[in-house]
């Protein structure tokens, strides 16, 4: 692990995969969820090519809508709230100890995510910890004009700001590595959410890897 420091201030969480865990029944939900929103603007496939498209846009880009933008001309924004609608949160896994861990970071937290405000707030019910990120807390991505964070540092700025925490004083943890890119060019320490899988040699731009966001908060809270 490289630049190991307690001097933190802030947090800024990504949400899917990272404060719980996908599951085999939350990727078909996905895909199901996909192909619903595909049909309902209009694509022209059945349901069933429609649903296979989006089992393989999963598996090959991990991303259960790429055909549909790539192949069918269907916009991402116009996809976004339908596709997030549809999916059923209860199938997902959140994490045994996630909140009294939560509660033990001592410090402002936000979320920056890919998803929608309301699939963000669903899920944080669901998981029980909505009441630690109130809505303001939350940078969902039809905030920054359906940008994806690997893409641009809006969410990440924004966040900041919601927090008031200088950049190189907060942590941005995420389970994608390409999304800690542009955090860590803003400044800001990064952590890698493994989950098992860990980087044999992490690239520069993340200083850290932890299984679960609980790992995280006993490194530098003393949890």
């Amino acid at each position: 692990m490289k630049n190991d420091t307690n001097d933190v201030q802030g947090i800024i969480w990504d949400l899917d995969n990272t404060l719980y865990r996908f599951t085999d029944d939350f990727i078909c939900s996905c895909n199901e969820a996909a192909a619903k929103a595909a049909q309902k603007l209009g694509i022209t496939l059945s349901y069933e090519d429609t649903l296979k498209l989006a089992e393989r846009s999963e598996a090959e880009h991990g991303y259960s809508m790429h055909g549909y933008v790539a192949d069918h001309g269907l916009s991402y924004a116009s996809l976004h709230f339908p596709f997030h609608d549809n999916i059923d949160e209860k199938v997902i896994a959140p994490i045994d100890g996630m909140r009294a861990a939560l509660e033990c970071a001592v410090c402002p937290q936000a979320i920056v995510t890919n998803a929608s405000r309301g699939w963000a707030e669903r899920v944080l019910k669901y998981c029980g910890l909505d009441d630690l990120f109130p809505a303001d807390h939350i940078v969902p991505m039809e905030d920054v004009g359906f940008k994806a964070k690997a893409l641009t540092d809006e969410g990440f700025k924004k966040a900041a700001d919601i927090i008031k925490v200088p950049h190189n004083k907060i942590i941005m943890a995420d389970d994608l590595d390409r999304n800690l890119i542009l955090p860590h060019k803003l400044g800001m320490k990064t952590v890698y959410m493994h989950h098992g899988d860990t980087m044999k040699d992490l690239p520069a731009y993340i200083d850290n890897q932890f299984t679960n966001p609980i790992e995280l908060v006993e490194k530098y809270f003393k949890f």
